[in-house]
């Protein structure tokens, strides 16, 4: 037997339901794979479906990129396909045998050379179980149930919806796989294995020694998982956000206020919570402004995003821990300082300059969000008050909403430097209701008085009195005092005089 064929021991016969049938079936019509499978025969290449793609067919989730092994040169096996396809060849990783072919780009097929001298000994060396089957790509292209080489127990694990490492040493040969069955478990719903649990938590310090951008890229898309709390929970009891944010783990210990039991660092992973389930159910927390919420939170990203804020957000609480004998409310009062330290964190983990803005507006408002909200119970909240960070944050003010908001919610009622939950929500819609239909319109708008206006109507020449006018004009605008071009001279010569 060929070293790269696996023998029947490691086959196993799967039931193939309906659902796998109708992603089985399209993938047998796609003619860009009967192709390549006729490119891979003139070759003599046994090419084997493995990975993400494969765990899809089998939960029957429709698959557009595939992840292909195979022995022997694959960036000559690669380039070749992309010759006679008519595709674009992209060389991944030459020293470790990777590479892909876009075709018509919007279809990708990686290639990959076998981890050791077969498909079985390249099995072993995948992450976790679900992600370690492969099918002959002929089986699977020919036959109406084709069965897995499934030598670790994937498919159970699937039925099962359990991430379960392949052996005691996927984590050494990866310590990014810390992550991955976090996020894997999140996006997929699953649950982690109890063994799996307990081999991470004497790992986790090796995290550290991972590429940011590996880290950030897991991290994004475990943040945008829709139910990622309970993971979130997980990781920080095995000691992985600790070894991801040091920052963070110096908030373990601290109260949030003098003289509360709540521990910052408790507070902060509630806030994450609090905050994810605001996004996952807005009409139960923030119903006036639920459609908005909605339609802005549509980017998985700005949900990731948030989310990361909310575990962020109470950082800076350590450095006044550090600084004084007592501090203000966690958020409230140190919300400049943790944003800046957020600053340190997303540069350390080379974030884009968009991703480290997005979350520094998140956490450097929050607290002004809490101030707004208290002047609003006060009833000293005006609409100028409002109009400056209004304009500011412009949509950014939901993910802003949201943060605060969820920060309330964990603090609890026991904290009476933030405004209760029902204020907060009451403030949000009053904030959202005068910017949509009273601050837009205006700063939208063609202006009534420009710049130039003021030079040669009025004489003024360029400085810094220009900006103060056209700015109070906005305001004036926004209150409802002037509505027209004549309107805004005459407040302008009033002005001046």
């Amino acid at each position: 037997m060929p070293a790269d064929e696996p023998s029947a021991a490691h086959t196993y016969s799967i039931t193939w339901t309906d659902a796998m049938h109708r992603v089985l079936v399209e993938l047998q019509q796609r003619r860009l794979l009967h192709r390549l499978l006729a490119v891979a025969a003139q070759g003599g290449v046994q090419l084997y479906l493995v990975g993400g793609a494969l765990r899809d067919i089998c939960r029957g989730h429709p698959v557009h990129d595939l992840d292909l092994a195979m022995a022997g040169d694959v960036m000559s096996f690669a380039r070749r396909v992309a010759s006679l396809l008519g595709a674009a060849y992209v060389p991944l990783d030459a020293a470790r045998g990777e590479a892909r072919v876009v075709y018509h780009k919007h279809e990708s097929l990686d290639f990959a050379q076998f981890k050791g001298d077969s498909i079985i000994a390249d099995l072993q060396h995948r992450d976790f179980t679900i992600n370690a089957m492969a099918c002959p790509l002929t089986a699977l292209l020919t036959r109406a149930a084709p069965d897995l080489i499934d030598p670790h127990g994937g498919w159970q694990d699937l039925r099962a919806r359990r991430i379960r490492m392949v052996s005691h040493l996927s984590f050494g040969e990866d310590p990014l796989r810390l992550l991955r069955a976090f996020r894997f478990a999140a996006q997929l719903d699953f649950g982690l294995d109890p063994v799996t649990c307990e081999t991470m938590q004497t790992l986790a310090p090796r995290l550290r020694e991972v590429a940011a951008e590996r880290i950030q890229s897991e991290l994004l898309k475990l943040f945008a998982a829709p139910s990622s709390s309970p993971h979130l929970m997980t990781m920080a009891r095995l000691g992985l956000l600790d070894s991801l944010f040091p920052e963070l783990a110096t908030t373990r210990g601290l109260p949030c206020r003098l003289g509360q039991p709540l521990e910052l660092f408790t507070h902060a992973i509630q806030t994450y919570q609090a905050v994810e389930a605001i996004i996952h159910n807005p009409d139960s927390h923030l119903p006036q402004i639920a459609p908005a919420l909605r339609q802005y939170f549509l980017a998985e990203e700005r949900q990731a995003l948030v989310k990361w804020a909310g575990l962020l957000h109470a950082i800076g609480a350590a450095v006044a821990e550090s600084q004084a004998s007592s501090r203000p409310a966690t958020a409230c009062g140190n919300s400049l300082v943790s944003a800046q330290l957020w600053e340190q964190i997303g540069s350390r983990l080379k974030l884009s300059r968009k991703h480290l803005d997005c979350v520094h507006t998140f956490i450097a408002h929050s607290g002004r969000a809490l101030e707004l909200a208290i002047g609003e119970a006060q009833e000293h909240l005006t609409v100028r008050r409002m109009y400056g960070w209004c304009k500011a944050l412009g949509d950014s003010m939901l993910g802003v909403l949201v943060l605060a908001l969820g920060h309330t919610l964990a603090a609890g009622p026991a904290d009476t430097a933030c405004p209760s939950a029902v204020a907060l929500r009451r403030f949000a819609t009053r904030m959202w209701e005068v910017y949509r239909n009273r601050i837009l319109p205006v700063i939208t708008a063609p202006r009534l008085i420009t710049g130039d206006d003021l030079q040669q109507i009025f004489h003024l020449p360029p400085g810094p009195r220009f900006k103060s006018l056209l700015n109070d004009l906005e305001v004036a605008q926004v209150e409802g005092q002037i509505r027209t071009r004549d309107e805004a001279l005459q407040w302008v010569e009033a002005q001046l005089r």
